[in-house]
């Protein structure tokens, strides 16, 4: 009897034996923490795609110096601006030496010699530009400057080909002492200028088409991120906000102890706030566009086609943190908004690197709706007019073409403009 009782311990410590050893073999034991800290809840889910810096850096336009006084302007929607843009993106600037503006006669220069401005519209930190620009040598003259527009010209009489950068205000002027353009790479790019509209010159730099531009009028569907996306994709731990319900004008928002979340215009604009102590010391152009880059690419991506319309400041005075606008385009055409509704650009706060604010659209553009209406802008002195009118006063520094959208119910109506940008940075419909 004990022997058998003996028999059945035994059999029974084998199988315990042989249970244990499968467990041991087939489950893993799980060796990761199990305190959670502030990043375990971060993860955002992928609503658009991820952008690189170098790809919204892009220029406003390209003016057409063709010599005798006449010239033409290329828009991002202009065939010839790609070609153009395409041969002097890829060449070397060397040998950066800074100059003074009054040493250059400008005013001879756009009537008389064959040239090429590149125009980006805003101050791009020089780092940036070489981003973009690759051939640009990376001196330490440069390191802190920012430059808004190249302007390549080649000289009639030696053949000799010159090469600026300039920012908006012309406080500084570096000419690069080593170009590998000749004067028949200018001529090329330049001759193709007369196979465009001819642009006459106004003021302050803006020249105005002397025969009207074709565009069409579009519609276009959307789909839109969800209010409820958006706060699991900018709150590190989503179980820990609050929902509150503004009864006045539906908007949705979303709270925790630091952060707010605002989803308002019918679940069609994000407000988002992360408010930081502003710290001591000068910021870094550069940095803070990098850094608004890579946020926007981790919270919500790039749904089209953006180009960076604002640059930081640097200034230690100011009282906010520097804003940076990305301006929304669609077939390479400028999106703008007029009133209430808010669509077209994605806007930041930064400070040092660090994103204070967000601002954005949640609308994702989606396929033609229905036939595009051919529309052509207005030109000459016609447009002048318009140019005046909505200046009120003002100065202006840019005219360009542009989409004034609308909402109408399930989709937005795309009608073809003319915006101009006064010195003040706003931007207004010229008809």
């Amino acid at each position: 009897m004990i022997d058998k009782a003996k028999s059945v311990a035994l059999a029974l410590l084998v199988v315990l034996s042989l249970v244990q050893s499968y467990f041991l073999a087939y489950s893993m034991p799980n060796l990761e923490t199990q305190v959670k800290t502030e990043q375990d809840y971060i993860k955002t889910e992928e609503l658009g795609p991820e952008e690189k810096v170098e790809n919204l850096l892009f220029p406003e336009s390209l003016v057409i110096h063709m010599g005798q006084d006449k010239h033409t302007v290329f828009y991002p929607n202009d065939t010839f601006y790609g070609m153009v843009l395409d041969k002097l993106s890829s060449r070397e600037f060397k040998g950066f030496q800074r100059a003074e503006a009054s040493a250059i006669d400008w005013e001879q220069v756009r009537r008389q010699d064959e040239g090429i401005e590149i125009r980006f519209g805003r101050d791009i930190p020089f780092p940036m530009l070489q981003r973009a620009f690759k051939g640009i040598d990376g001196e330490a003259l440069l390191s802190e400057g920012a430059i808004d527009r190249i302007w390549i010209f080649a000289r009639p009489d030696s053949g000799e080909v010159r090469s600026f950068f300039l920012n908006a205000d012309g406080t500084e002027v570096y000419e690069a002492a080593q170009v590998d353009l000749t004067a028949q790479d200018v001529e090329q790019s330049v001759g193709f200028g007369q196979y465009w509209k001819p642009f006459s010159y106004w003021a302050n730099g803006v020249y105005v088409p002397d025969q009207s531009l074709a565009l069409s009028r579009v519609e276009v569907s959307f789909t839109k991120y969800t209010a409820d996306q958006m706060q699991r994709n900018l709150f590190n731990d989503p179980t820990t906000t609050k929902m509150i319900q503004d009864s006045q004008d539906g908007a949705q928002i979303y709270a925790d102890t630091k952060r707010g979340l605002k989803v308002e215009q019918a679940g069609g604009w994000l407000s988002f706030k992360d408010p930081v102590a502003r710290a001591e010391g000068r910021d870094d152009p550069a940095e803070n566009i990098t850094s608004a880059v890579q946020f926007v690419n981790l919270h919500g991506g790039w749904n089209g086609t953006f180009s960076l319309a604002q640059a930081p400041g640097s200034t230690e005075a100011d009282d906010t943190d520097p804003s940076i606008r990305f301006q929304q385009y669609y077939g390479d055409v400028p999106l703008l908004s007029a009133g209430e509704f808010r669509f077209g650009y994605m806007q930041l706060a930064v400070q040092q690197g660090v994103v204070s604010s967000y601002e954005r659209s949640l609308l994702v553009l989606g396929d033609k709706v229905g036939t595009a209406q051919p529309y052509n802008l207005v030109s000459g002195n016609q447009l002048l007019v318009k140019i005046r009118q909505a200046a009120a006063g003002q100065q202006v520094e840019s005219l360009f073409p542009a989409y004034r959208t609308t909402l109408a119910q399930d989709k937005l109506v795309l009608e073809p403009v003319w915006a101009i940008r006064t010195t003040s940075g706003e931007v207004r419909f010229a008809g």
